[in-house]
């Protein structure tokens, strides 16, 4: 199994990119049907289309989220954005 320093710079599909990153997997899904109208070259997120869904690239996908300037993902019960 590869070390953990080394997970960062992977392949991710929709419900790993949701644990790891703690969003729930529909706003991920959303997030890549947006993302990936974008034209490839201005997109900023590398994103591949699979037979069976998505994968993105992870260390893009953190980067994104943190410039989105949100402060991360809502709990089950807190749907209000505070």
């Amino acid at each position: 199994m590869a070390d953990d320093n080394t997970n960062d710079d992977i392949w991710v599909n929709v419900t790993e990119a949701a644990a790891i990153t703690g969003y729930n997997r529909q706003y991920i899904k959303k997030l890549i049907s947006k993302l990936w109208l974008i034209e490839e070259s201005r997109r900023g997120v590398r994103i591949k289309k699979r037979s069976s869904g998505f994968d993105i690239w992870l260390p893009d996908l953190r980067v994104y989220l943190a410039a989105q300037g949100r402060r991360g993902p809502y709990t089950k019960g807190d749907q209000t954005g505070r």
